[in-house]
């Protein structure tokens, strides 16, 4: 799974995930003047929690399907003459 090609994949992954799970935990847990949660947390939050839910439709999704099927395809491409 982690061969080299996959390593950008990997890591842009991470970052979201862990970059939508930081916001949310500051969204929750920041107050502001008057108990108000900063505008520009919201807006990151919701940028973010779209881009978690593109990370999670690739690995879970038909982009991970597609991937495995390309691979199939090269392998057996490779053995016929």
């Amino acid at each position: 799974m982690l061969e080299l090609d996959n390593w950008g994949r990997v890591t842009v992954s991470l970052l979201v995930v862990s970059g939508f799970f930081y916001v949310l935990v500051l969204v929750l847990t920041t107050k502001m003047s008057g108990s108000a949660t900063p505008e520009v947390l919201l807006v990151m939050l919701g940028a973010l929690g779209a881009g978690f839910q593109q990370v999670i439709s690739y690995w879970v999704g038909s982009s991970s399907g597609s991937s495995a099927k390309d691979k199939v395809i090269a392998a057996t491409a490779e053995k016929t003459p």
